[in-house]
């Protein structure tokens, strides 16, 4: 009786950490698939969009997707772009300008007594 005593704390720690780990891949897999999700959701808004606007246009299929094609490479550029100019900034240590204090008066009077 009293070895099932004492391996019941170690049985419930081995599970409750097996029970975080499933749990942090649960909401890893839920938030990958939602990143997902909103993305085909920005495809189709724009393709929706630009269908609206090209309405009374004779653009064939091969012309519409050439032109999604170019918007894209437009938004990949000023993703690296953006992306590239965060990285600078927070690598970059903030350098403080140097202060040079001069004891002499800039205007080249002395004082008077």
């Amino acid at each position: 009786m009293q070895n099932d005593e004492t391996d019941f704390p170690a049985q419930e720690k081995q599970n409750r950490g097996s029970r975080q780990a499933k749990g942090c891949l649960l909401l890893i897999a839920t938030v990958i698939l939602v990143l997902f999700a909103l993305l085909i959701a920005a495809a189709a808004c724009i393709i929706i969009v630009d269908s609206v606007a090209l309405r009374g246009e004779k653009f064939s299929l091969e012309r519409r997707v050439e032109r999604y094609k170019v918007a894209c490479r437009f938004i990949w550029e000023d993703f690296k772009d953006t992306v590239s100019r965060w990285k600078m900034k927070s690598s970059s240590s903030p350098v403080e300008p140097e202060v040079i204090q001069s004891t002499s008066d800039p205007s080249g009077a002395e004082p008077e007594p």
